[in-house]
């Protein structure tokens, strides 16, 4: 299997949604229980450090995202 790691674009938005609604169906994934809509899941991540797995068809596999955190 041909997997490549890119960096997260707008329009894959779509597909990393439902992988994260997948994981939260799980009840361990995180507090919350639905995945968020696009402006609050960007407004809480930082520009760089978003990636995707994409498979050899162009189907999003996983993903990361690097988040702010306080630094206390």
């Amino acid at each position: 299997m041909n997997i490549t790691v890119e960096t997260m674009q707008r329009e894959d938005w779509k597909q990393v949604r439902a992988l994260y609604g997948a994981g939260l169906a799980t009840g361990l994934a995180a507090f919350m229980t639905a995945p968020p809509k696009w402006a609050s899941w960007n407004a809480g991540h930082l520009d760089i450090g978003r990636l995707v797995a994409r498979g050899a068809d162009g189907t999003i596999l996983g993903f990361a995202a690097l988040s702010p955190v306080p630094d206390t």
